[in-house]
């Protein structure tokens, strides 16, 4: 009769994943050589490395699309400059209006015969 022998599973963070997966760049080892030496299935390491670079995609950040979006920004955050521009010369307009008028009705007070 056979014993079999429970292996216990290591799990792995994302780190030592990473660091295992720089390993295999740098080292200029093979997949199957890397998964010896550390003890792991080399369809794990296929795997890990599967995963880390869906995630690099992922993660990835579309260049084109951040310049379009900040040209959009652009031309409306000068549009809105012109607009609180015409509404700032508006609104002086309205004040130095509304001092004529006034200056304008205490001069007909002054003229207009008390009673």
């Amino acid at each position: 009769m056979q014993t079999t022998e429970t292996t216990r599973r290591a799990y792995r963070t994302k780190s030592q994943k990473i660091e295992l997966l720089n390993e295999l760049q740098s080292g200029g080892m093979t997949i199957s050589i890397l998964a010896r030496k550390h003890g792991i299935h080399p369809v794990t390491i296929h795997k890990w490395k599967r995963d880390m670079s869906q995630e690099t995609k992922k993660d990835s950040v579309d260049v084109h699309e951040i310049l379009q979006e900040l040209e959009k920004l652009k031309e409306e955050n000068n549009h809105l400059k012109k607009a609180v521009g015409n509404l700032a010369i508006t609104n002086e307009i309205l004040k130095t209006a509304n001092d004529v008028l006034k200056k304008n009705q205490r001069s007909e007070k002054l003229k207009s015969p008390k009673k």
